[in-house]
């Protein structure tokens, strides 16, 4: 199984959550708001998990050097890959 190694960043506060999993961008950046701002407890509940991405209302972003980062407006939140 390959892993990544994903990066979530609140931006105002640049406080960031590393996660390596086969989980995408979306996944961790969700997984990231649930476990900072919402009920841990149900990190793992499908229902809840599809609350949320609904409240953070999701954006893809492309970077100038190709690379893709989801953000969530309403968390100020971002996800990137890193090495």
């Amino acid at each position: 199984m390959n892993y990544i190694n994903t990066r979530v960043m609140q931006v105002i506060t640049e406080e960031k959550l590393d996660f390596t999993n086969n989980g995408d961008l979306t996944e961790n950046l969700i997984s990231a708001i649930i476990y900072k701002y919402e009920d841990r407890r149900k990190i793992l509940h499908t229902e809840y998990r599809d609350e949320i991405r609904r409240e953070a209302k999701l954006e893809k972003i492309s970077s100038a050097n190709g690379s893709t980062k989801i953000y969530s407006p309403s968390y100020d939140m971002i996800s990137y890959l890193i090495n």
